[in-house]
């Protein structure tokens, strides 16, 4: 699977914003903002905040304006107690946004250095395409150089003798950092003077806020909340989308779950007798139905999907020509031919004896997940049944030519019915029960070694 980052949102407020948004607010959000205490979510809290009394010009007695009380807003934390007014923040007039912005003592020195290298990269670009360009036997007028050549117009300035005014100025106006003969000295009292530990901060309190890196714990302030990213997952093979969130954050469906993890029934290993040339053994497995609706289930003897014929092309030339409502309507659709990639199957030296019978499992109740009363059934096959769950009791037989210490390996086809819960469109068919089949390889260990 291929992840990829489709937008950003806050985790506490979920608001979404796009990624050019988010690296220009430095991956923050605005309005909502951590601890820098503990590190928890801050809460707005209101308060009352009484008119002050108005002066007289005379020199009276102050004068009280009947005036109601005003509703102000400073942020806590409901972890360790901590407040905006304890470091001298003033309260807001509005719950949301409205915080005074700190700017870092070292913006100007760390903008200017990131103009210059900005400008080196950009002298060093275009020295590159002219030691490129002096390969070549430019010919023609100089309209048509960066016809032929596809300079840019800052390299064709730099080859008419104009330079470029940008990356010049940037490197002209750069001042170097000029290193300091006279350092302050401590103080007298370092050393002698008693520490108190409650009035320090500590090394993760001071690298969450790099720009200053607090001293003291009287100039902590309230940190700017990370962005979260929504992800999507693609297939690696045909770049379909496995998984994909909905654009609003507060919604938790996904539009395309195709996932075989929640449609194809689960298989486990519950124990297996040792296994020896020539011999019969025991294999238990449990089968598990992940689906929201009944399945019908199957075990068939293993039959490794063919090959793919001989100058198949892909899908994507084949269909290079259909308009997006036809490709996504044939990508829906269940009915059409697979295209099987070729994976050489490991040698089997154990086969499995699949019974005649087709098993029935209820569909997934996660309510269900907390009773632990198995129903036991009188059969040589089935063991118990769980809610969605059952043991099975397969018979192994193992090839009188395996040799001790190979690996024991076996295979069975599982042949189950499949539900197509994705919307399909008005002229597709209505049919949504599939029967689909894939084929399970289980590794028992070795041959001749205790089992499971």
């Amino acid at each position: 699977m291929i992840p990829q980052v489709d937008s950003h949102y806050c985790a506490n407020c979920l608001e979404n914003m796009p990624s050019s948004e988010a690296r220009l607010k430095k991956n923050r959000c605005s309005s909502c903002f951590d601890c820098p205490s503990c590190f928890h979510t801050l809460s707005t809290r209101a308060t009352l905040a009484q008119p002050r009394p108005a002066p007289e010009a005379g020199g009276g007695d102050a004068k009280v304006e009947n005036k109601q009380p005003k509703k102000m807003y400073y942020l806590s934390c409901f972890n360790c107690r901590w407040t905006s007014r304890d470091v001298g923040i003033p309260d807001q007039p509005v719950a949301s946004g409205g915080w005074p912005e700190r700017s870092a003592p070292h913006a100007a020195r760390v903008s200017q250095l990131l103009e210059h290298y900005r400008a080196v990269a950009q002298q060093e670009k275009q020295d590159k395409l002219e030691r490129e360009r002096k390969k070549f036997a430019i010919r023609g007028k100089y309209i048509t150089l960066t016809d032929k050549t596809g300079l840019t117009g800052a390299v064709a300035r730099s080859i008419a003798g104009l330079g470029d005014a940008g990356a010049g100025a940037a490197l002209a106006g750069f001042a170097p950092a000029v290193p300091k003969e006279d350092v302050e000295g401590l103080p007298e009292d370092a050393f002698t003077k008693e520490v108190n530990l409650k009035q320090i901060t500590s090394m993760p309190q001071r690298l969450a806020s790099p720009e200053w890196q607090p001293v003291s714990v009287s100039r902590l302030h309230p940190l700017a909340k990370l962005l979260s990213v929504k992800r999507s997952q693609r297939c690696r093979a045909c770049d379909h989308n496995l998984t994909k969130p909905e654009y609003n954050p507060g919604s938790i469906k996904f539009k395309i779950e195709l996932l075989a993890y929640y449609h194809v029934p689960e298989v486990k290993i519950i124990s297996c007798e040792m296994i020896k040339p020539g011999a019969k053994s025991t294999l238990l497995l449990k089968l598990a139905n992940p689906t929201g609706h009944e399945m019908a289930l199957q075990l068939l003897p293993a039959a490794p999907p063919p090959p793919p014929p001989h100058g198949e092309t892909e899908a994507a030339t084949e269909d290079k020509d259909d308009s997006i409502e036809k490709s996504l309507d044939k990508s829906l659709k269940l009915d059409k031919e697979p295209r099987w990639p070729h994976v050489e199957p490991p040698a089997i030296l154990t086969r499995v004896t699949p019974p005649a019978v087709t098993l029935t499992l209820a569909p997934r109740d996660d309510a269900a997940e907390y009773d632990d009363d198995a129903r036991h059934e009188p059969s040589h096959i089935i063991l118990w049944r769980k809610s969605n769950k059952l043991a099975l009791r397969l018979e192994l037989t193992t090839d009188p030519a395996a040799v001790e210490g190979s690996p024991a390996r076996t295979a069975l086809t599982v042949e189950y019915s499949y539900r197509n819960t994705v919307p399909q469109s008005i002229t597709a068919s209505q049919n949504r029960d599939h029967t689909l089949y894939t084929t399970v390889y289980l590794d028992l260990g070795t041959v001749g070694s205790a089992g499971l």
